[in-house]
């Protein structure tokens, strides 16, 4: 029976209180996350919302559909204008303007700016294997 007391004295809960250890039950680890590091002079933006980019982007944002049709389906942007490209497709999408190369993921968008020399240019839109769904007429920026 000593032996017992003994046992309980140090192991158990009031073996803190005389050796200043407590022992404690504790929670299942929970795993962490850490944050990557940021190369220096590098700068994060936070991403906008969908419905903030529509909003920001209206009268500039070109829409691909689930049969990879385009709307609006011939457009005129100056040179040097930002537009957003729009899936609004299930499925990620590779999409081109003007011969560059752009990936979508499904439901996703991204901003491109659209520039080139030699204007006024026509720049073809294709969607996957969909050729020429749509044409870009990029015109040049004139300063007054």
């Amino acid at each position: 029976m000593a032996i017992i007391a003994v046992v309980y004295f140090w192991g158990g809960k009031w073996a803190g209180q005389y050796t200043g250890v407590e022992t404690t039950t504790s929670p299942s680890p929970v795993a962490e996350t850490t944050a990557k590091p940021v190369k220096k002079g590098a700068t994060t933006a936070p991403t906008k919302s969908y419905s903030d980019a529509v909003k920001e982007y209206e009268g500039r944002r070109i829409q691909f559909d689930e049969r990879c049709q385009v709307v609006p389906q011939s457009p005129t942007y100056k040179n040097g204008t930002s537009v957003m490209l729009d899936n609004r497709s299930a499925s990620a999408r590779t999409v081109m303007v003007g011969g560059t190369k752009y990936d979508l993921s499904a439901f996703g968008y991204k901003v491109i700016t659209l520039s080139g020399s030699g204007l006024p240019k026509e720049l073809a839109v294709s969607c996957g294997s969909s050729g020429n769904v749509g044409r870009i007429l990029l015109q040049a920026q004139i300063l007054q």
